[in-house]
């Protein structure tokens, strides 16, 4: 496939790989990040492109993979509990006051578990890992990891129900 056919293809498919990626990544810079790195991977593979059937599935399957990896990318997870926590929406400066009392009671709470329950929720909860991950990297079994998350979560919500 030569330069022009490919970019005359990638325009006319621009608008509708763009719906698709902010559809699942409900993100608009996020979206076209997807869009323009989908294009760059599919003009390193321009000379391939020609045995492929429909070229506008596998551009659309292409940015559906791609919006996949980043929202199941620790990066992702880590964004949306910021913005769960971001205060500039809110009301009243004493709801914004109360939220961030939570959040730092929370954090508090977490710095209080041993050890191993804080990094596992850290990485679960915060970060995004899958349990095979984290216990890779702490090198736990999956089953000592689901256990000190539920000890963790266990523990943290005996105490928000008290207060």
């Amino acid at each position: 496939m030569d330069k022009t056919v490919f970019n005359r293809m990638m325009s006319d498919l621009r608008p509708k790989l763009y719906r698709f990626a902010l559809a699942l990544t409900k993100r608009v810079d996020e979206a076209e990040d997807v869009v323009q790195e989908v294009g760059i991977i599919m003009w390193k593979r321009h000379e391939d492109l020609c045995t492929i059937r429909s070229f506008e599935a596998y551009a659309m399957s292409s940015v559906r993979n791609r919006c996949l990896d980043y929202i199941r990318s620790p990066r992702y997870r880590t964004e949306e509990i910021n913005e769960t926590f971001d205060t500039s929406h809110e009301q009243t400066p004493y709801k914004s006051l109360e939220r961030d009392d939570m959040v730092s009671f929370v954090k508090r709470l977490i710095e209080q578990l041993p050890e191993q329950q804080q990094s596992v929720i850290r990485l679960r909860d915060v970060e995004g890992y899958e349990f095979d991950e984290i216990a890779e990297i702490l090198g736990m079994s999956d089953n000592a990891v689901r256990t000190n998350l539920s000890r963790a979560r266990q523990k943290i919500r005996e105490v928000l129900l008290k207060q």
